[in-house]
């Protein structure tokens, strides 16, 4: 069986799991996969998958990845079993076989997610995660927009001393420095509950290196971002991804605004700007899904005047070896 061959069987088992658990959550596309097993990492990690089998049946998917730039007692480690063969034991397994991944890697903490269902009651996977000694961390909400139901409208206006900047996929050179400083912010800032995850090395390198996987991996970002125009500071940012052949569905990612420059509604000013962006270029895009902290009242009521509503939630586990 070719690496091909096996990333397909992945793919199928997390796509059968995503569709039976999720509205308007899709698994990565293949197309978005291929390039992790052609050598080519995300910028500043390290990615590895696997499938599992019950005799020749794909039952269970594994991700695990390394951070290589920072956190490095850490992993983050990902499972889905497919709906046909859960209450099985295949996730147990597939995580136990994670774990030692981690162990032979020399790491000592392990970052896991968990969805809560719909009905608002614990996920499958709660009390598989307690029984290893895992612990929630942090609460998210995952929320959905329909923009049949909230078209976008006009973008607010920026306040008086600060314009917005725009591009998609490739930022320009004089704001590469600026965007890496907001990206190393964002752990510092962000409501992380109670996980010990330190902020994350950026810089400008690392950022056009995340702007080269993207492009392989088949993903349109769309960024908007405000300026201050008095000392050219990169004040406020805001990024969206999609999956560049598919065209219902896309991802809000990093939304921040420095500290120096809230209090302005500038998260309103990025977002509405990059909802504009995104119809303007991709008109038969129809959802758009985004996570906060169940803490993180300022960007969660941003989000609602936009018509997000909540779809479940989440609960980020640490697990410490």
């Amino acid at each position: 069986m070719t690496d091909l061959d096996l990333l397909k069987a992945y793919h199928d088992v997390e796509a059968a799991s995503c569709a039976h658990d999720f509205v308007a959550l899709p698994a990565d596309g293949l197309e978005e996969l291929q390039p992790l097993i052609e050598g080519h990492q995300p910028s500043g990690e390290h990615v590895t998958m696997w499938v599992g089998y019950d005799g020749a049946v794909p039952v269970a998917t594994l991700c695990l990845t390394l951070p290589l730039l920072d956190n490095l007692t850490s992993a983050s480690l990902d499972v889905h079993v497919h709906p046909e063969n859960r209450r099985r034991g295949h996730g147990r397994e597939a995580l136990a076989f994670g774990l030692e991944q981690i162990r032979a890697a020399g790491r000592s903490r392990v970052f896991l997610e968990s969805p809560w269902t719909s009905d608002g009651d614990e996920g499958p996977a709660f009390g598989l995660l307690r029984s290893v000694g895992a612990r929630p961390a942090l609460v998210d909400v995952r929320r959905l927009l329909d923009l049949r139901d909230h078209p976008v409208g006009p973008p607010l206006h920026p306040p008086p001393g600060y314009r917005v900047v725009q591009w998609v996929d490739r930022a320009p050179e004089e704001m590469l420095d600026g965007v890496a400083y907001l990206l190393h912010r964002m752990v510092l800032d962000a409501p992380m509950g109670e996980m010990d995850y330190e902020a994350e090395a950026w810089d400008a390198a690392r950022y056009r290196s995340a702007e080269d996987s993207a492009l392989r991996r088949h993903r349109t970002r769309l960024v908007t971002t405000v300026v201050h125009e008095e000392t050219g500071t990169v004040a406020g940012l805001t990024e969206m991804g999609k999956n560049a052949h598919r065209h219902d569905v896309a991802f809000q990612w990093t939304t921040i605004v420095d500290p120096e420059h809230r209090g302005r509604r500038l998260g309103m000013v990025l977002k509405s700007w990059n909802h504009q962006q995104l119809v303007a270029r991709v008109p038969d895009v129809r959802w758009v899904n985004t996570w906060n902290a169940a803490g993180n009242t300022f960007m969660i009521a941003v989000n609602e005047e936009l018509g997000f509503s909540p779809a479940e939630r989440w609960t980020e586990w640490q697990l410490d070896l």
